[in-house]
Formats: C-alpha cells, structure tokens, sequence
C-alpha cells in the first residue's frame, strides 16, 4: 500500500484496490449498529397515580410526639402542592421549623412507593402502652381514592410493611424515623 506513480490514482493505505474506502465500511457499520441499538424496545414507565385533591391539602404526615423528656418531637408534612414542613421540638423545648419544595420526580416516587406498599393496609395497634415513656408515631396519608390515618408505639414501627412505610417517607425528609434502636424501651 502507500502511494503509486502520478499517473494513476492516488490510493492511501486506507484505501484497497477495486474496493470501497475502509473509513466508509466502518462508517456503514457504526451507523447500522447505532440503528439497530435505538430501535431496541425500552421498558415502559409505570405510571403512577398522584393524589387527585387540592394543592393545599396534606397528602403525608409523620409525627412522632415524644413522652420522653430526653427525647425530640418531629413533626412532618407534604401537601399536594410538594411543599415539605418539618417541624422539631428538641429535648429542651426549642421548636424549630424548615420548609422546601420536593420535585415532581421524588413526590411521584413517594406516592408511588407508599401506594406500592398499601401502607393503609397497615392496622393501627390495639394494645395498652408497655412502657410510659414510649411514643405513638402517626402517619396520615391522604391520596384522594386512598385515606388512612396508622398509629401503632414505637417499636411496632420497627419491622413489617409499617418499618418499610415509615422509612419510605423517612427518606424523602430526612428527619428521621422511629429510633433503631429502642430510645423509650428501658436498656437490657
């Protein structure tokens, strides 16, 4: 390969004679490959079902209502305008309140993950308080179609679809859960 004499064609080592340029089949190929990629099926979306009630009205609520004088209250809210309130009362009485805008893509998570976990189907407990000092963490959802209000002590919330709903809406206000481990229980 190379170049040959003046009076025939050029030919650069990229080239061979009696076929096509080697650039142009690599071309043809990458185009083909390119092709043959962008026409492969992407897996649908699911689409999930947003609450169908006014911007204004609280879509979740998490509140956690502290007996223990050494311990903080928390309360959290979102409504279906993705405006997230926390609010805290710490172990010495100072209230403290934090306000954001969730995204559209993590308020349809949220919703799409507590719908998943028919957290509703969670039973709010029956029984008496074993410790006096134990909190009954409350979480309210509110999706239109689906209403639920859970309220079950402590260390029910700490297994179960209950653990895996408290965490879900944990995650998104990073405010914390139910304590892991056992803050009101008395030490072994």
């Amino acid at each position: 390969m190379g170049e040959y004499d003046a009076g025939k064609l050029r030919r650069t080592r990229w080239t061979f004679q009696g076929k096509r340029d080697l650039v142009i089949r690599m071309r043809n190929w990458i185009l083909c490959v390119a092709l043959v990629l962008s026409c492969t099926p992407t897996k649908p979306k699911d689409e999930v079902v947003l609450p169908k009630v006014e911007p204004d009205t609280v879509v979740v609520s998490w509140s956690v209502i502290s007996r223990s004088a050494g311990r903080r209250s928390t309360h959290v809210v979102l409504d279906a305008s993705r405006e997230l309130i926390t609010t805290t009362r710490s172990a010495d009485g100072t209230m403290m309140t934090v306000s954001r805008t969730v995204s559209q893509e993590e308020y349809s998570k949220l919703v799409g993950k507590l719908r998943a976990l028919d957290c509703c189907s969670v039973p709010s407990t029956s029984e008496g308080r074993a410790h006096p000092e134990e909190a009954k963490p409350q979480l309210e959802l509110n999706f239109g179609d689906i209403r639920c209000e859970i309220e079950r002590w402590d260390r029910e919330w700490r297994e179960g679809v209950a653990q895996r709903c408290g965490f879900a809406f944990a995650r998104l206000h990073g405010s914390g859960f139910v304590p892991d481990p056992p803050v009101d229980e008395p030490s072994p």
